[in-house]
């Protein structure tokens, strides 16, 4: 996924879909949890290689992030999660 379309909705929205904290979120993409805060409340963009390492750690988690197109943006897992527990 290009980092340019990546919206802090959609972050807020995967942290929700894992059940992830900010912190928890920092620790997979390996940044600070300020990083992520700043981000997710509009203050400034993370550095490209931060903003890439938010990314992969979503998406080594399972999400998936959809683009607008004509329909908004989006976030979902990649495959069906095993139900149950």
């Amino acid at each position: 996924m290009d980092s340019h379309f990546f919206t802090t909705e959609q972050c807020r929205g995967a942290r929700a879909m894992l059940g992830w904290s900010q912190a928890e979120l920092a620790k997979a993409a390996k940044v600070s949890r300020q990083t992520i805060a700043d981000f997710e409340r509009g203050a400034h963009v993370p550095i490209s290689n931060n903003l890439t390492s938010i990314i992969t750690a979503f998406q080594e988690a399972g999400i998936e992030f959809i683009r607008e197109n004509g329909g908004g943006v989006g976030v979902r897992f990649k495959k069906a999660m095993p139900r149950g527990g």
